[in-house]
């Protein structure tokens, strides 16, 4: 796969690639940062402005949709465990439960922090984080529809 050229491909690839985040480890950061290139008044045809940056968020997101580890499915009968982080404005975690004696991903949790949240100090922001993937595992910790 290529690296997109316009708007409308890139738009195209980062669908694909939100069809499959809870498999992708820490998609938001790439995610993020191939938005930022998406003029949202620019027609579907506009060429992108694409730097080495871009080639490298592109080949980490594009390497994730076709290496991403199998998840296991969530029993309810074991505890879960939900590890949280937070970088450049992005809340990341990842759902773990234990099978056998190592812990394997159930789901892996990002998401942007809101305006607000990425311009607090980083202890707040941390907090802002884990309240954000604690709600988005709710709904396979509780499932929730």
């Amino acid at each position: 796969m290529k690296s997109p050229q316009t708007v409308q491909q890139l738009q195209s690839f980062l669908g694909l690639v939100n069809y499959c985040r809870s498999w992708i480890p820490d998609c938001a950061i790439h995610d993020k940062y191939l938005r930022s290139l998406i003029d949202r008044k620019a027609p579907p045809k506009t060429l992108l402005n694409w730097t080495d940056e871009a080639e490298m968020h592109f080949a980490a997101l594009k390497k994730a949709i076709t290496t991403a580890p199998s998840l296991g499915l969530p029993s309810f009968e074991r505890e879960f465990h939900l590890h949280v982080r937070e970088t450049e404005g992005v809340a990341m975690g990842v759902l773990l439960q234990q099978h056998g004696s190592t812990y394997r991903p159930v789901a892996y949790l990002s998401k942007k922090l809101d305006n607000v949240a990425a311009g607090m100090p980083a202890c707040l922001r941390a907090v802002s984080a884990a309240a954000i993937v604690v709600q988005m595992a709710e709904k396979i910790v509780c499932r929730i529809q």
